[in-house]
């Protein structure tokens, strides 16, 4: 009778396997498809839309918010804080998070080694969360209301109530607390709950800044789901290794197979994010969002290395190894580390848009090149010459960097614009132009040559140095 039932329990166990193997890998058609039928504008736009948003919560309630105020040299000790609170917040996160959607695949049997070590930490989870989330809004709020009369209580109410910042906070705290009496209930109101929190933060981060973005949210949710179920089995599979070696060999067959799954589909929708996000690939090797997310990247890889050896000895039926677990664990609290300094930090870099002008006796012009960073920008031409000569009959816009001067020239396309008469002069007719998008491939000394021709055929030579750091 007693091998029976065993038997019923491994079998009710390997379909909940199963399920959680179909549901990951609907996930991962989603992903596939959203990439598949997204069209190519939506990944084209580029970041003078979210720069724009109204993303900042300062702006949402009003504040003057100025980032010279506030910067300082160095890490501060209250950014070190504040940091060392968000990768403890985003830690507790994905444990209860992973924990509960975990929690319902297992097998019902309180007698179970693995029931009672599920029961007893999804109550450690819970109440970490709470806790965790309580101080992380907190010393978020205080370090955002530094300087805007912090003290006053209505400022805190209009930070929470009217900014989209502050209502996903109020949402993790509500969520938090029902999490106690979800913790009793069915095992569909579990996942319900898990996939909400998840949700929650989907909504709180770059992605929703920018101007479309449905499908970086519906990536940044995959991004997550398959990151808590990671994080929370591998915590389990550790949690296993120290109480009962047996059942966490049973349990790392299982978690493997489902690890393996979560790590293809954190590589399609990190991808997707990453194509929404960063107006060229060459902003990897150019801000520290970029370089952050190149190791978080190197990391996983490690990890995957990591998991076919689990994976191997899972299949052969032989029990974890202990080290590779304790490496495991290693790498899984790195990366959530790098992950949560890494989805505050802002992905686009703080360039500054050249805007030159110049004023002659017989020629005046202006140039404007935005982001002026490297990868995509735009040039805007104003250019005035004397009534008497009228429009130019040809204009050129050519690029080249000192540093490599062997290098061709970039040859900037620029056609006829409507532009706003900001500036008139007068005796001189103003004429303006502009770019599609063109690439600057580098950063750093660059030189861009205005080449205009008149009506009476005269050429006439413009040099203007510029930095794109």
């Amino acid at each position: 009778m007693e091998k029976y039932l065993l038997q019923l329990k491994q079998m009710a166990s390997g379909r909940w396997a199963k399920y959680m193997a179909m549901v990951l890998l609907f996930l991962l058609i989603a992903a596939a498809a959203s990439l598949w039928v997204s069209p190519p504008q939506a990944f084209a736009q580029l970041h003078s839309g979210m720069e724009e948003t109204n993303f900042d919560p300062h702006k949402q309630v009003g504040h003057d918010h100025s980032d010279g105020t506030h910067s300082e040299a160095g890490i501060t000790v209250s950014q070190a804080l504040f940091y060392t609170v968000r990768a403890i917040y985003y830690a507790a996160f994905m444990f209860a998070a992973g924990l509960m959607l975990w929690s319902i695949t297992l097998s019902k049997d309180a007698d179970s080694s693995l029931s009672k070590l599920v029961q007893k930490w999804s109550i450690y989870s819970l109440r970490g969360l709470l806790l965790a989330v309580l101080l992380f809004v907190f010393v978020h709020a205080s370090q955002l209301m530094k300087g805007y009369d912090g003290g006053n209580s209505n400022e805190w109410v209009r930070l929470l109530t009217e900014t989209s910042t502050g209502q996903s906070w109020l949402a993790l705290i509500v969520l938090s607390l029902l999490g106690f009496t979800v913790l009793r209930m069915h095992d569909s109101l579990k996942m319900i709950w898990a996939l909400l929190l998840i949700a929650v933060e989907s909504f709180n981060g770059h992605v929703n800044a920018l101007p479309s973005n449905t499908f970086a949210i519906v990536f940044d949710f995959i991004h997550i789901v398959c990151s808590a179920l990671w994080a929370g089995g591998l915590m389990l599979l550790l949690l296993l290794w120290r109480t009962d070696r047996k059942e966490a060999g049973r349990f790392a067959e299982r978690f493997t197979k489902v690890a393996w799954l979560t790590i293809v589909l954190l590589t399609i929708s990190g991808i997707g994010m990453t194509a929404l996000l960063l107006p060229s690939w060459r902003y990897l090797f150019y801000t520290s969002w970029g370089f952050m997310l190149l190791a978080k990247s190197g990391l996983v890889l490690i990890v995957a290395c990591v998991g076919f050896l689990l994976h191997r000895r899972a299949k052969q039926q032989k029990l974890p190894n202990g080290k590779l677990l304790k490496l495991d664990g290693l790498l899984m609290a790195l990366v959530l580390i790098l992950a949560s300094i890494f989805t505050y930090v802002s992905p686009v870099a703080d360039t500054e848009p050249l805007s030159y002008h110049k004023m002659g006796e017989t020629l005046h012009y202006t140039v404007i090149i935005t982001p002026n960073g490297p990868g995509p920008n735009d040039v805007k031409l104003k250019i005035w010459l004397p009534e008497t000569l009228g429009s130019p009959a040809s204009v050129q816009f050519l690029l080249r960097t000192p540093d490599n001067p062997k290098k061709a020239d970039i040859n900037v396309p620029v056609r006829g614009a409507s532009g706003e008469n900001y500036l008139a002069f007068p005796g001189f007719l103003e004429t303006d132009y502009e770019s599609d998008k063109f690439e600057l491939p580098t950063r750093g000394a660059w030189e861009a040559e205005l080449i205009i021709t008149d009506q009476t055929g005269a050429v006439t030579k413009q040099l203007i140095p510029f930095r794109n750091d």
